[in-house]
């Protein structure tokens, strides 16, 4: 590895990260992160369809397992008030989903975080007692 003897220089690198950092191939990288970022690295989670019918409030996210997440389409604001040309503009990635005219997106990450809030259930303190 060679230093840099000029202020404002490009910085120097070793050669390993040189080459890490030229290689145009997708790299595996380890995931980092909390238990949702592991879950969907572990099992390869996508968004699969997205579908929407502002008649019945609702929005669809069918994620690569088949499992259905359903949110009221009123809970986003930019959503509703989008015309449907615009709610249909949309794209599928890796990390979730991309309204270019409204220039907008919803998480995978955070869809199954709202999933796991909503489906998390409390005993009532009466069956806590013995």
């Amino acid at each position: 590895m060679t230093q840099s003897s000029k202020h404002g220089g490009l910085p120097s690198v070793s050669n390993r990260l040189a080459t890490f950092l030229q290689d145009d191939d997708d790299a595996v990288v380890a995931v980092q992160g909390d238990e949702f970022d592991r879950l969907i690295a572990r099992e390869n989670l996508r968004i699969g369809k997205f579908a929407f019918f502002r008649d019945l409030d609702i929005l669809l996210v069918i994620l690569t397992n088949r499992r259905i997440i359903s949110r009221p389409l009123s809970a986003y604001p930019f959503l509703e008030k989008a015309s449907d040309s615009q709610l249909n503009d949309y794209v599928i990635s890796a990390s979730g989903i991309h309204w270019n005219s409204l220039d907008a997106d919803l998480s995978l990450r955070g869809f199954l975080v709202e999933e796991a809030i909503q489906n998390f259930r409390v005993l009532p303190p009466s069956s806590l007692a013995a």
